[in-house]
């Protein structure tokens, strides 16, 4: 097992510790809207709905900001998104403790929450590989992946014990606080130059379709991009509504959400920390461990569907975030190791657009499929429609 490279580099350290906080604040945040969401319908669909909210904004604006992202100085722009998160998710908090609080104001928190994030995305993805020598890049993807997962891990038990001791209003605070790390790590953190070929400066429009289409026309960033949506269909889906496994199904409360989500985010960080030992070696296909754990995901979904014991539901959403990670960060490092500088933002954000917006929808469809079926049948054709997708593409896989 070697060390990091891209964790010899000061300003990526520096990026990732400020980041982990955030994110940390990003999953307490997150389990606060759902568990909210739950509190106040009952409803899974309503859930669902929430999710969408937040998730939605990544798909309908997500590309208009991978083109921003690779004209303006990254560190100004990441610096107000995240400024912004904070005085939303504040101003938020306030309005909870007046007592204001009701379906449709959550919904308007998720939406804007989920605007600010699309925002970031791409600044994110282009950042991040900007604080690292080019040939270290297939080394930092997977250390991103670990901070992120890191805090799916730990950031659920802070939100379950938070709303469990003093209610989900506490949790929104701590979400507002935990930006502030971030903020200081951007703006202490220095970017290396920009390394792109000279391109005849473009038309917003023109920018975004030029990125849209480099992305089409690799056979492997295309092939790379369907497999991440497929499978974020149902084995992501389901990770948007797991308030209705937790609660709904084996009546665990706030603690069992957190729980199940940590699960996610343990399996998440091993899957990690595996890939950062093991870094994909290039870009120019797709890692097979990748595409194998697409299967394995749906598969898992379909055990999930039948489990009838708590710890049985823990176990399987370990193994999700287990396949999940191997498949995303397996793709997005080869995807990355691909591009230059100029056209990072705009691919990567049809990346993440692709990503989120089919777990988006698969929270919607999951949700209501509950409420329609219940959860067993919804998950066995939420599974069902991932193998026959997964089936279709693999005959495209080199």
């Amino acid at each position: 097992m070697s060390f990091p490279d891209a964790l010899r580099h000061r300003d990526f350290r520096i990026y990732i510790l400020g980041a982990f906080f955030a994110l940390n604040g990003v999953w307490v945040g997150r389990i606060a809207v759902g568990w909210l969401g739950w509190s106040l319908t009952g409803s899974a669909s309503y859930v669902g709905l929430l999710a969408l909210a937040s998730l939605l904004p990544t798909v309908i604006v997500g590309p208009i900001f991978g083109a921003i992202a690779d004209r303006v100085n990254l560190k100004t722009a990441a610096l107000a998104i995240q400024a912004s998160l904070c005085v939303v998710t504040l101003v938020f908090f306030l309005i909870y403790l007046s007592g204001a609080v009701g379906k449709l104001l959550l919904l308007i928190y998720a939406i804007v929450s989920g605007v600010i994030t699309a925002a970031y995305h791409p600044i994110r993805l282009a950042l991040a590989p900007r604080l690292v020598p080019r040939e270290v890049i297939g080394s930092a993807v997977p250390m991103i992946s670990i901070n992120f997962n890191m805090s799916r891990f730990i950031g659920p038990f802070i939100a379950g014990s938070l709303i469990a001791l003093y209610g989900v209003g506490a949790a929104f605070a701590v979400t507002a606080v935990s930006v502030v790390p971030l903020l200081i790590a951007i703006a202490v953190v220095r970017p290396r130059a920009r390394q792109a070929p000279d391109r005849a400066p473009l038309s917003m429009a023109r920018s975004i379709i030029e990125g849209l289409r480099f992305a089409l026309a690799d056979p492997m960033i295309r092939l790379g991009m369907a497999i991440t949506a497929v499978t974020s269909l149902a084995a992501r889906g389901v990770q948007e509504i797991l308030p209705v496994i937790a609660d709904g199904a084996f009546a665990r409360g706030p603690e069992g959400l957190g729980q199940l989500t940590a699960a996610a985010g343990l399996g998440a960080v091993a899957a990690s920390v595996w890939i950062a030992t093991h870094p994909v070696a290039d870009g120019d296909r797709l890692p097979r461990r990748s595409v194998w754990s697409a299967w394995a995901s749906q598969a898992l979904v379909a055990c999930l569907a039948v489990v009838p014991v708590w710890w049985g539901a823990v176990a399987l959403t370990v193994g999700l975030g287990v396949t999940g990670t191997l498949t995303a960060v397996g793709i997005q490092s080869a995807i990355q190791m691909r591009l230059d500088d100029g056209m990072r933002g705009r691919v990567m954000s049809t990346w993440v657009m692709l990503a989120i917006g089919s777990m988006a929808g698969g929270a919607l469809m999951l949700g209501a499929l509950v409420d329609l079926l219940g959860l067993g049948p919804a998950l066995m054709i939420g599974a069902g429609t991932g193998v026959v997708l997964l089936g279709i593409l693999s005959r495209r896989v080199a």
